[in-house]
């Protein structure tokens, strides 16, 4: 008489894999079965099964949450932008353009520092910033190294130079290059935390200001 062929622990786990629903109907079964439990007790598969559903739930609630939060901080900065070009659109002059910035970067967004260069002979009123010498203006291009924008940490003079101050207590920065026709310049804002602004950081949104600043500005006047 040949003998039967011994079942292994793979042949269970592939046969139960191809018949999920092989424990429907046999409840006597199930009540039978137990499971490690990671406390150390027995729990019976049905129980472990909830449990297993319990964790996957909590961690696709998590996941919403954080999709829900990622949205709501999304429509806040959406809704700040919105702001911000709208005044922007609106500023009759180059005073009222420095003042929407102020409003809206200090108050909307929480900058510590912020400064707009314009890279100009003309003498401009304050608190207007005018880099009328070429080797400044020099000097503050190589910060960007080619490219549109920089961002994060910097040897604290040449963040200085981009917020136009002759010394700031500002340790991290952002900036930007604005490049319109008949104006050219920066826009910066920066942190006295080290690690606010960092090299990974996406610099969009600031692109788009630069953007917005290079074209409305020949549009309007100084004074």
């Amino acid at each position: 008489m040949s003998q039967q062929p011994r079942l292994t622990e793979a042949d269970v786990v592939q046969f139960l894999q191809d018949h999920p629903d092989f424990f429907i109907g046999k409840d006597d079964v199930l009540a039978d079965l137990r499971v490690p439990h990671p406390t150390g007790g027995a729990t019976s598969l049905l129980e472990r099964q909830l449990s297993v559903h319990r964790e996957r739930n909590v961690e696709l609630r998590q996941r919403l949450s954080d999709l829900l939060e990622n949205a709501r901080r999304n429509d806040q900065l959406f809704e700040k932008s919105r702001r911000l070009v709208l005044a922007l659109v609106e500023a009759e002059s180059w005073l009222g353009v420095q003042a929407a910035l102020d409003d809206s970067l200090r108050k909307d967004f929480g900058v510590d520092a912020w400064a707009l260069l314009h890279f100009t002979e003309r003498n401009l009123e304050e608190p207007l910033i005018a880099i009328r010498n070429a080797e400044t203006q020099r000097t503050i291009h190589r910060l960007f190294r080619g490219h549109r924008a920089v961002c994060g940490q910097l040897a604290q003079e040449d963040i200085a130079r981009l917020l136009g101050l002759e010394s700031t207590s500002a340790r991290s920065v952002a900036a930007a290059q604005v490049r319109g026709p008949g104006n050219i310049g920066v826009l910066a804002i920066a942190s006295d935390d080290p690690s606010y602004y960092r090299s990974s950081m996406d610099t969009l949104f600031l692109d788009y200001i630069a953007d917005i600043l290079a074209l409305r500005l020949p549009q309007i006047p100084v004074a």
